[in-house]
């Protein structure tokens, strides 16, 4: 059975939330940097509701007035490097789509922000990836990839996460404006399980008080959505984050290993992420680029994934 949520009822969310709280929607492709590699496409959605001191608190035991109510989609696809062939190719990466729903709560003030996550979803043919990525390259004038018919099958998967972050106040540098925020965050789950250090310096034209997270290696991030204001004239950040996630568990390599793969299990990977932001008014645009270098268990060789990005945030009243 197909479902049809990754064109169809993410574009229903977005309009659902457009006029109420914060929206965000991340538009990820490595032929934004000119690469088709591994990772090759993310689409992210995210819904945060307004503090509200009168909803649920799961983090009762957190001494922080602001509390945050928070949905997000995470749509990925992965390919093997030589998509010309429609033979299995055992020593790459399979083809494979993800799809992921994720609840959050947060506990937040000026400079701290505490964040429980669940989530489901499932990797297989009824994320549609083929069909996205089919139609994408012909959109593009690229060639189709042939070898979707060995991708992953269907599988349930869920998990828990716990991030913590820690936000600088801003320092006023010549009419400019340097703050710094790190997080902690730790993912149990069947689709992956690790964790991750973080942390990201932003230089803008006005004192933000939103956070600015590195993010993680795939799907949403969330908490950038946290403290974010309007800003009635044109503004500028420039951003500039880095992170390392150690993995013990990811469904994706650890799948294709019990399928016959020979590719080596995931160590860890470092990664980059340079961003500029451009406010006006209830909008934000940022385009970004993110280079992560991935080390395997067992291995010295080492791989590197490019990405580019582009994110819309909106906050009508």
């Amino acid at each position: 059975m197909k479902i049809l949520l990754p064109k169809k009822s993410l574009v229903f969310l977005m309009l659902s939330g457009a006029y109420a709280d914060t929206n965000s929607l991340i538009l990820e492709n490595d032929a934004m940097i000119g690469r088709d590699h591994h990772y090759t496409n993310g689409m992210y959605y995210t819904w945060m509701g307004e503090n509200n001191s009168s909803s649920l608190d799961l983090l009762n035991f957190i001494d922080l007035e602001q509390k945050n109510l928070v949905f997000s989609i995470s749509h990925a696809i992965f390919t093997p490097q030589n998509k010309k062939t429609s033979d299995k190719d055992l020593n790459d990466l399979p083809y494979a789509g993800y799809l992921g729903f994720n609840f959050l709560t947060y506990k937040s003030s000026a400079n701290f922000f505490h964040e429980l996550g669940l989530n489901v979803g499932m990797v297989g043919p009824s994320t549609q990836a083929d069909s996205l990525q089919k139609n994408f390259h012909s959109l593009i004038g690229n060639s189709e990839p042939k070898g979707w018919d060995n991708q992953l099958g269907d599988d349930f998967l869920y998990g828990i996460s716990y991030n913590i972050g820690y936000k600088t106040n801003p320092i006023n540098i010549n009419d400019l404006n340097l703050d710094f925020t790190t997080n902690v965050r730790v993912d149990l789950g069947n689709f992956y399980t690790g964790a991750l250090l973080g942390g990201a310096v932003r230089l803008s034209s006005f004192p933000s008080q939103s956070f600015v997270t590195a993010g993680n290696f795939i799907g949403a991030n969330e908490s950038l959505l946290l403290n974010y204001e309007k800003k009635k004239n044109f503004n500028w950040a420039l951003s500039l984050g880095l992170f390392y996630n150690k993995f013990d568990q990811y469904y994706l390599v650890d799948e294709a290993r019990n399928q016959g793969y020979t590719i080596p299990r995931l160590d860890y990977l470092v990664g980059e992420k340079l961003s500029f932001d451009c406010y006006y008014n209830s909008y934000k645009v940022s385009l970004y680029v993110r280079s992560i270098d991935i080390e395997s268990k067992g291995s010295s060789s080492s791989s590197n994934e490019k990405t580019g990005g582009i994110s819309f945030v909106w906050k009508w009243d």
